[in-house]
């Protein structure tokens, strides 16, 4: 900008600059999102330079961004994850019991991490096959669980060798925490698929697009979820509608009639 523009002061550049270098970059095949971060880098300099006193406007309001395209989370196949638990891949000790409950319900429930850790064994409501999470701000939800995972669950807790009021514990006794829970899943998730992310979140991913791909109304995913608003839940629709394109391609029926 300097050579085309004589600028020497990155206080100096005018909002027709920046509209400029945004079409340059644009021209030369740059990403949307290298773009954004590029101009993203100098309106975090014109924040300072106001906090400063040193400049009045910022010259980026009024440059026009290239529309980001949404990145579709990760998502484990259906048929990957009942192999999982159809195959005799977990051990038969109690932290065999323990893995497999846990992955369980994180697949089966959507539930974040963090809720994962701090459930408690009261929290398994067992006359109504549900567990309550409590999620962001505090807020408790209660989602469904099958009758199979409620038995491992309570098999897990009655092989266990500690007491803890948590639902789940390490292999030490402690509480759970985060690196703990993403070696086990991540362990666990590579036996059935080569998904470069094999993380706990996407068993929330998984849980989320299953249902949708099965017909499940947003509304109850997101309630599922423990979303605030829908358009955070929107975003597995594009993740379906991408697996429905895919499989319309495969299809023996979407066959071209020769002339």
């Amino acid at each position: 900008m300097k050579e085309q523009y004589g600028c020497e002061d990155l206080r100096e550049i005018e909002a027709e600059w920046l509209r400029s270098y945004v079409v340059e970059m644009m021209r030369n095949g740059k990403a949307p999102r290298t773009i954004h971060r590029k101009i993203s880098a100098y309106r975090t300099y014109v924040r300072f330079s106001k906090r400063q006193g040193l400049m009045d406007l910022d010259p980026t309001d009024s440059v026009a961004l290239p529309k980001l395209s949404k990145r579709l989370p990760n998502v484990i196949p259906e048929h990957a994850m009942n192999e999982l638990f159809q195959e005799e891949v977990f051990p038969s000790d109690w932290k065999g019991r323990r893995d497999r409950s846990v992955i369980a319900l994180m697949y089966e429930t959507g539930i974040r991490l963090s809720e994962l850790i701090a459930l408690e064994t009261k929290d398994l409501v067992r006359d109504q096959s549900e567990l309550r999470v409590f999620g962001k701000g505090n807020k408790e939800r209660r989602v469904p669980l099958m009758k199979e995972t409620i038995e491992s669950v309570e098999e897990h807790l009655r092989m266990r060798p500690f007491k803890s009021r948590f639902l789940f514990v390490s292999d030490a006794g402690r509480s759970l925490y985060p690196s703990f829970v993403y070696r086990r899943v991540h362990h666990y998730l590579s036996l059935v698929s080569s998904l470069q992310k094999r993380s706990p979140h996407v068993l929330r991913h998984s849980f989320a697009t299953h249902l949708l791909n099965r017909g499940a109304e947003l509304n109850a995913v997101k309630d599922l979820l423990g979303h605030a608003s829908l358009s955070s839940t929107e975003v597995y629709t594009h993740q379906s509608l991408a697996r429905l394109k895919e499989l319309h391609q495969d299809s023996p029926l979407n066959v071209r009639p020769t002339e």
